[in-house]
């Protein structure tokens, strides 16, 4: 019997994670106009899982300290920011189940919560994944798991209107559903 290999692995979860990006927004050409569809649920609850993850990872001992005072003030105000471009983006998709990125409104909320979770991933993530390599116990192997996790989702964001694919291709092997229960998980275990 033969074992495949990490590549063969990786290369099989990257393109199951790639038709997943896929999946949750359609692109749609109608002459040199290409429309974007996104999928409401997902980035609510890619979203709402990015939130929970920094809301929490910035109450861990060893990600604040590591942060400073400065920047866990700068993570409150993104943080902030982050959950009201989900109000916005979940108001100006009603109770639509996708909807248009051309969508002044629902292009402004998205692309604010891109522009938030980049801060996250800046501030936080680039924190835990930094210092988190000279640390070892229960706590800072659960932030590093949530925080690649985190990284999963912010990868899966941007990959629903970024069709070019180099995003895609740097994306982890998680799909967005472990992602979420990975950072459920670190939220719980520290809430």
């Amino acid at each position: 019997m033969q074992h495949p290999t990490r590549r063969a692995f990786l290369r099989g979860s990257s393109a199951l994670v790639a038709a997943t990006a896929l999946a949750a927004c359609q692109a749609t050409k109608s002459g040199t106009t290409t429309t974007l569809t996104l999928n409401v649920a997902e980035v609510t609850d890619y979203g709402n899982a990015i939130l929970s993850f920094a809301s929490t990872a910035i109450n861990v001992s060893f990600v604040a300290s590591a942060m400073g005072a400065a920047n866990v003030a700068l993570a409150n105000t993104v943080i902030a920011s982050l959950k009201s471009a989900l109000s916005a983006f979940s108001t100006a998709a009603g109770s639509s189940t996708s909807v248009s990125y051309d969508s002044d409104s629902v292009k402004t909320a998205f692309d604010s919560i891109l522009a938030d979770v980049e801060s996250i991933d800046t501030l936080i993530i680039a924190t835990i994944t930094g210092t988190a390599a000279n640390l070892s116990s229960s706590v800072v192997s659960e932030a590093k798991t949530a925080a690649g996790a985190a990284e999963t989702l912010i990868s899966l964001l941007k990959a629903m209107i970024d069709m070019t694919g180099p995003r895609l291709r740097g994306v982890s092997p998680l799909s967005g559903d472990a992602a979420i229960g990975q950072i459920a998980i670190f939220s719980a275990s520290q809430g």
